[in-house]
């Protein structure tokens, strides 16, 4: 797993969570207009938590990311650009990712903390496999993973990156432990991508074809040794792609729009996304700002 400064984090959290088949029901019962790729898994954050199964079904899996918590709660109230995840002093306190980590070799989530007090590499043990970015609710987020039987850790990295620790929303306990077991079913195949991604370079992205309104699934290829974001922000009325890059902060707030917490580096993970037509801006990079960074049109099919 890429270095990433862990802590002990809290135990004990009460957590619910739900499992929905693709082309399946809803929890009232009712059918779920449009398909997500492979069993669709639920998984719902807050601060600072996960509320998601304790085991699922091997195979073909889509995890799909709800923010129900400080996010959620402004967005009912208007609230919108930084301030509506920007609390205590801290503009990520309510933005909040997923990574999905594999433990191999015997390893379980207690490792992983003991790991991460030490502040040690886990590449040979833990593997970061990709995970949903973060959404403006009442929009979701999601990744399809391909999941084989074991031991997995969904976790929040936000705020590792900041000295003052108290950010970090894995040292808060946003963390969970999921047991994949093996399937009976047959398992589903892999979806066909309508987009192909390809980051190269510095996190270059080279898109295999233009974006169309609608629900797209998207392959995000990384082809460096770098563990990038996939980032997706949509403009606003009266900000254009150019002007959000060219301007900076000044320039206003995009909105954001799903997209990858990971890409690891020499493999491929898949999102599906419901895109309305306008202006976007896709990245690799934590900020959405960096030059790498592209605007892309969407036009009406």
């Amino acid at each position: 797993m890429a270095v990433r400064r862990l802590a002990l984090v809290a135990l004990g959290m009460t957590v619910t969570g739900a499992i929905h088949q693709a082309h399946g029901q809803t929890p009232g019962g009712a059918p779920r207009p449009g398909t997500l790729p492979g069993r669709v898994v639920d998984v719902r954050a807050g601060e600072f938590f996960f509320q998601a199964p304790d085991s699922i079904p091997a195979g073909l899996t889509t995890i799909r990311l709800e923010q129900i918590g400080l996010a959620a709660e402004r967005a009912r109230a208007g609230v919108t650009g930084r301030e509506l995840v920007a609390d205590k002093g801290d503009n990520t306190r309510g933005a909040h990712m997923l990574w999905v980590v594999r433990l191999d070799s015997g390893k379980t989530v207690a490792d992983l903390h003991r790991a991460a007090r030490a502040r040690e590499r886990t590449t040979t043990w833990a593997t970061q496999l990709g995970g949903p970015g973060f959404a403006v609710p009442p929009r979701t987020s999601n990744v399809t993973l391909d999941l084989e039987p074991g031991n997995y850790v969904l976790v929040c990295y936000i705020g590792s990156a900041h000295d003052d620790r108290t950010r970090y929303h894995l040292l808060n306990g946003m963390f969970r432990a999921l047991t994949v077991l093996p399937s009976t079913t047959t398992k589903a195949p892999a979806p066909r991508p309508d987009i192909i991604a390809r980051i190269t370079g510095d996190g270059v992205l080279h898109l295999s074809a233009p974006v169309p309104a609608g629900r797209v699934v998207i392959r995000v290829e990384n082809e460096t040794d770098t563990d990038y974001e996939f980032k997706l922000q949509r403009m606003r009325p009266g900000l254009t792609g150019k002007q959000f890059l060219a301007q900076g902060p000044g320039a206003g707030p995009g909105v954001p729009w799903g997209g990858l917490s990971s890409v690891p580096p020499r493999s491929a993970v898949t999102t599906t996304n419901d895109f309305e037509p306008g202006e976007y801006v896709m990245g690799t990079r934590v900020s959405i700002r960096h030059p790498t960074s592209q605007v892309i049109t969407v036009a009406r099919r």
